[in-house]
């Protein structure tokens, strides 16, 4: 999945002679904390509703506003990770997408990038979840998928997280069955550590509930 399959329609981009209230009230609208600044289909600035109320100026121009330097956007081709990437290390609300050309397309919202990643990593997939941890040196994706799939299951998604100040990661597998237990059997027969287990319809309705606890907090 790519930044150009989540773009919002609905969320505007400004022009530089639009003023400060405007942007606020589409801010207050849209239920975002930034939107871009276009001209001439060319993204030009980004405006922060922290900026804009800082400002007290509801004539002020938003041109008089907006960040110029370092405009963050995401390339069309860009993968749903690199997204959620800028929206993390910048503390973004909305990330415009421009094309190989530098034409503005849209922009995404966090609300619809968090949205995407959920079917991305199988959220609403029954099944499931198996941490484990190994040295980096030990580990092979190619083992584990075996492991799974030997017992007649498959590896939905994999994310792979390194332990800060060590030699040893995480692994956390999503796996498209209730009963793991012949899995975690086999784990323990390679010698590979299981750190954590949550298993079966429960554990995913659970997290399907706090996948749209997380969605209606965002909406508000």
């Amino acid at each position: 999945m790519h930044a150009i399959d989540l773009i919002t329609p609905d969320i505007p981009p400004l022009r530089p002679q639009d003023d400060v209230s405007r942007a606020l009230d589409w801010m207050e609208e849209f239920k975002v904390g930034h939107l871009p600044v276009v001209e001439d289909r060319r993204l030009v600035g980004l405006v922060k509703e922290t900026e804009l109320v800082d400002r007290n100026d509801p004539r002020a121009s938003v041109a008089a506003v907006m960040d110029r330097v370092e405009v963050p956007f995401a390339k069309s081709d860009q993968h749903i990770y690199d997204v959620m990437k800028l929206f993390s290390e910048r503390g973004l609300t909305v990330v415009p997408v421009l094309s190989d050309m530098g034409e503005y397309l849209g922009s995404i919202t966090e609300h619809e990038a968090l949205r995407q990643l959920a079917q991305v990593v199988n959220i609403s997939e029954p099944g499931s979840i198996v941490v484990l941890e190994m040295n980096q040196i030990d580990y092979s994706l190619q083992l584990i998928a075996r492991i799974v799939e030997g017992n007649d299951a498959k590896v939905l998604s994999a994310y792979a997280h390194t332990l800060a100040g060590s030699n040893r990661m995480e692994l956390t597998l999503k796996v498209n069955r209730e009963d793991i237990s012949d899995i975690l059997q086999t784990f323990e027969r390679y010698e590979i550590q299981v750190k954590t287990t949550y298993q079966g319809s429960r554990f995913h309705e659970d997290l399907r509930g706090r996948y749209e606890e997380l969605m209606r907090f965002i909406n508000l």
